[in-house]
């Protein structure tokens, strides 16, 4: 019986052929989930930047207002 018959190597090259796609697959998922914290981050940052320039009162949409 030989050592490393074509079974073998078969099998070894689909297991590191999973074992590499389930690896891409994770960091994919990764790199995904990151990218939607940083644009949801990123959203509600502006959203808070673009409504505190709006209520302050020294602010060029408040310059008319009756309230100095």
């Amino acid at each position: 019986m030989e050592l490393f018959d074509a079974h073998t190597l078969v099998m070894s090259a689909v297991l590191l052929i999973h074992i590499a796609g389930v690896i891409i697959v994770s960091v994919s998922a990764v790199v995904l989930v990151m990218s939607t914290l940083a644009v949801v981050l990123a959203v509600r940052g502006v959203r808070a930047t673009w409504a505190w320039g709006r209520h302050s009162t020294f602010g060029p949409a408040n310059r008319f207002s009756k309230v100095a």
